[in-house]
C-alpha cells in the first residue's frame, strides 16, 4: 500500500493510501517526488544540492553557484556552463590594443574538467615586438599541481607575417587563467612548437580553440 502525502493551500497536509504500492510528494495535487515500486525515485522538476535553489526551468540538477568540493572521487560536486570573454594578452604586458572582431567563449565545468570553446580574431595594430602571445580571460584558474596534464587539445590557424607557420597549439600554465601559445611549421611538425612572438603575425588574425584543462 502507498502513501500519498499533498501540501494543500486551502486544506493543508493531507495523507492517503491505495494499493500501487508507492510513496509520493505533491504539492497542491501535483506530484513532485516519487519513490516507486522499483525503489527508483523520480523528482518532477530540478533536484537542489549543496543548499542550491532547484532551477524552475526544465528539468535537472542545480549545483550552488560556488562550488562545495567534495574530498569523496566518485562524488559529482559541480557542474556549470557560460561564456566567457577572450582576450589577446602578451608576455611584456600592455604593448597596444588590438581591435577585435570577435570575441567569443564558451564553456562547461564538470567536476574539476573544464571545456572551452574560443574564436578570437582581431588586428593586432599597434602590438609589436618579441613578446609572447597570450589568450587572457580563462574562466577558471588551472591547477596548480604540476602533476595534472594541463595542454589542450587545439585545433586552428593564425596569420603569420611569413608563410612558414601555419598551425598553433597551446598550454595552460600552472595555477593561470590563460593559453600560451605555440606554433607548428606549415607541414606540421611540432616536436619542438615554438612560442609565437606578436612580430611573427600578420595583420589580421584568427584563432579557434577547443580545449579541456583541470582545475584544483
Amino acid at each position: 500500500m502507498s502513501v500519498l502525502i499533498n501540501a494543500s493551500t486551502s486544506t493543508g497536509l493531507i495523507q492517503s493510501a491505495d494499493t500501487s504500492g508507492e510513496i509520493e510528494l505533491q504539492s497542491n495535487g501535483t506530484t513532485a517526488l516519487k519513490v516507486n515500486t522499483n525503489e527508483g525515485i523520480q523528482i518532477l522538476n530540478c533536484l537542489g544540492v549543496g543548499n542550491a535553489t532547484p532551477s524552475t526551468s526544465g528539468a535537472g540538477i542545480t549545483f550552488p553557484a560556488t562550488q562545495s568540493a567534495s574530498t569523496d572521487a566518485n562524488t559529482l560536486d559541480d557542474y556549470e556552463e557560460g561564456t566567457f570573454t577572450p582576450t589577446l594578452g602578451t608576455s611584456g604586458g600592455t604593448t597596444g590594443s588590438p581591435t577585435y572582431t570577435n570575441q567569443n567563449g564558451r564553456y562547461t565545468k564538470i567536476g574539476k574538467f573544464v571545456t572551452v570553446q574560443v574564436y578570437l580574431s582581431f588586428s593586432k595594430n599597434t602590438l609589436s615586438g618579441g613578446y609572447i602571445a597570450y589568450i587572457n580571460g580563462l574562466p577558471f584558474t588551472s591547477a596548480a599541481s604540476a602533476s595534472f596534464p594541463l595542454t589542450t587539445n587545439w585545433s586552428g590557424w593564425y596569420n603569420p607575417s611569413g608563410t612558414s607557420f601555419i598551425n598553433v597549439q597551446a598550454i595552460v600554465p600552472n595555477n593561470n587563467t590563460r593559453f600560451d601559445m605555440y606554433r607548428m611549421t606549415a607541414a606540421g611538425v611540432d616536436s619542438a612548437p615554438l612560442p609565437i612572438a606578436v612580430s611573427e603575425m600578420g595583420t589580421a588574425i584568427t584563432w579557434y580553440l577547443n580545449a579541456s584543462y583541470y582545475t584544483d
